[in-house]
């Protein structure tokens, strides 16, 4: 490989992220199912791969002092935004990490072992607020969404964006 090539693929393949990337993936995805419904959810499901749980589970989340998925999650849906990628939570605040730890404590998130994928990297949110729902997929790369839905209403398949990532 010439350095071009390697400066290419480096440009391609590495992404900027804050703290470690399946938690911060986790965080993408509810993120843009969060923006899908068009407010805060009131309760959050999320289902993930063996491999993308055991990787975030035990992680720290820079700037709350908390480690795991659920914080990370919790501030996908408060501050979260998808255009920022991997670096979602930068907009993250003292006043957001409390208003994430109370949503913690209320029980409005919940994470589940995905079962029947063969992607190691795999991420389904679904997020419901006042009787509406989005659904948002991540599977095959840490920012490869699959799958964007409001309500039943299919907003993107990656089998319609002539694969895109």
């Amino acid at each position: 490989m010439t350095q071009d090539e390697i400066l290419d693929l480096i440009k391609h393949e590495v992404i900027p992220a804050i703290g470690c990337t399946e938690p911060m993936c986790v965080a993408l995805c509810v993120a843009h199912a969060t923006e899908a419904l068009g407010e805060e959810p009131e309760y959050i499901q999320v289902g993930l791969s063996a491999n993308v749980l055991k990787n975030a589970m035990g992680v720290g989340i820079p700037g709350t002092g908390m480690t795991g998925l659920p914080i990370a999650m919790a501030l996908g849906a408060i501050v979260g935004r998808s255009e920022y990628e991997l670096e979602v939570l930068k907009d993250a605040t003292a006043e957001s990490v409390a208003e994430g730890k109370k949503m913690i404590d209320q029980k409005a998130i919940n994470v589940d072992l995905k079962y029947n994928i063969s992607e190691k990297l795999y991420i389904e949110v679904e997020v419901f607020a006042g009787g509406a729902s989005a659904k948002a997929i991540i599977a095959g790369g840490h920012t490869r969404f699959i799958h964007v839905s409001r309500c039943g209403e299919l907003l993107f398949s990656a089998e319609t964006s002539q694969g895109d990532d």
